[in-house]
């Protein structure tokens, strides 16, 4: 469902040892993962990738799972899309967010600077989603040539009906 070998073979690719920021997941976190229903293969895949930092893999970064409570209680991006269902789980290095879609597990990334500047809009009105799993989705920015590196690509690559290029005004 979620490709844990594809995402080992994504960080190895970018950091030859990533076993040696390995972090075990705190009880907190993991109950973070129970309390959205996360399927058990989820919870498991977050705890096997759970860093003391960001990793980067292929040309986004994956989050810290031990910052997964922390974000629950004080960030309120994170709260609005998990109302949707939708798990930030890492990130572009223009801010477009990825995500991990709690109802098919599917991996998308999602316009930052729609997601921002229209806060009362479904997030899910900006999400890319790429028809794969995360793990997938980490391996294919690794090793495909011209894979998107953001949301305006993604939606080109997946010729999305929303391309971002309407006015946030």
């Amino acid at each position: 469902m979620l490709d844990a070998e594809k995402m080992q073979l994504a960080l190895q690719a970018k950091e030859a040892n990533p076993h040696r920021y390995v972090e075990p997941l705190r009880e907190e976190n993991a109950a973070v993962l129970r309390d959205l229903g996360a399927s058990p293969e989820a919870q498991t895949f977050f705890a096997q990738f759970s860093f003391d930092m960001k990793m980067k893999a292929g040309e986004f970064t994956f989050m810290q799972t031990n910052c997964l409570k922390k974000n629950c209680d004080w960030d309120e991006d994170f709260k609005r899309a998990l109302h949707t269902n939708l798990l930030l789980v890492g990130s572009s290095l223009n801010g477009d967010m990825v995500t991990l879609d709690l109802l098919d597990y599917q991996a998308g990334i999602l316009f930052h600077d729609y997601f921002w500047e229209k806060p009362e809009e479904d997030p899910r009105k900006y999400l890319i989603k790429m028809n794969c799993s995360l793990g997938q989705f980490y391996w294919n920015s690794t090793f495909i040539e011209g894979y998107p590196i953001d949301a305006y690509e993604a939606a080109a690559y997946m010729g999305s009906e929303f391309a971002g290029y309407s006015d946030l005004t």
